[in-house]
């Protein structure tokens, strides 16, 4: 298989190196296949190793930080070299430093990139409904600007993850949705479908966020992970496949990163 990643002019710049990539391309085995990069699923280490390589070539990078993602609003400032091996628990990271990928792991939570042109720093984010609505966006672009970022300058991009048309939650979620800022802004996040179920518009969620956020130049992919089975990996997909067996799948991974 060929490698596969999706990419949005909004961040084009020739300084800056990054991909949101599919699950195809790499070397892992069924229910991993093919391009896995986490090490918390079951899946080889060796070619999770390989997976990771293969995505550190395409996007010409010299290493790939990852974080142990913990649905928080956690950020972690990559300050030096010395860090790039830890796995922080933490759902977000930002770096100035060259030549080294910031990745998010999602099986239909959102991967978030950001970067600031202007002063060349540049952040990721994984963002499911907990770490949305604990404000994982924000924490993110604070700490940016804790190393000289100026939101202003900020753009951002959401991609791959669940729709809405697939993203059915229940009355214990949805109380925590409705509790916060963002549904507060747009009670399009939510729409009923009976007494105790509801139809969830995370990428809308999102969006709101960046908006609360003041980061005016963002996009969304607008890419479901769960309706694309042969482009990634989906926890929930694979739930409603797996009925009460053990749910086995990888995680996509989206880097970026600023050039050597």
């Amino acid at each position: 298989m060929t490698i596969h990643k999706i990419q949005h002019p909004i961040m084009n710049d020739c300084r800056v190196t990054f991909g949101f990539f599919t699950r195809s391309g790499g070397v892992s085995s069924k229910p991993f296949n093919t391009l896995n990069c986490s090490f918390n699923v079951g899946d080889d280490v060796k070619n999770v190793r390989k997976n990771l390589k293969i995505v550190k070539n395409e996007l010409g990078l010299n290493c790939i930080v990852g974080l142990n993602q913990i649905h928080s609003s956690k950020v972690f400032i990559l300050e030096n070299e010395d860090n790039n091996n830890t796995y922080k628990k933490a759902d977000g990271i930002v770096t100035n430093l060259r030549g080294i990928g910031l990745s998010i792991l999602g099986a239909d939570c959102a991967p978030i990139l950001f970067y600031d042109n202007i002063c060349n720093i540049i952040g990721a984010c994984h963002a499911g409904w907990r770490g949305a609505i604990k404000n994982i966006i924000e924490s993110t672009i604070t700490k940016m600007e804790n190393i000289g970022s100026d939101r202003k300058n900020i753009r951002a991009i959401i991609g791959p993850t669940i729709q809405k048309k697939n993203y059915l939650i229940r009355e214990d979620v949805a109380t925590q949705v409705r509790q916060s800022l963002f549904y507060k802004k747009n009670k399009s996040i939510l729409f009923s479908k009976n007494k105790n179920e509801y139809y969830f518009d995370l990428p809308l969620l999102l969006k709101v966020n960046l908006e609360c956020s003041n980061i005016n130049k963002f996009s969304d992919l607008n890419i479901d992970t769960y309706s694309n089975p042969d482009l990634f990996f989906s926890h929930r997909r694979c739930t409603h496949l797996a009925f009460n067996d053990v749910v086995k799948t990888g995680r996509h991974i989206s880097v970026i990163g600023i050039i050597k």
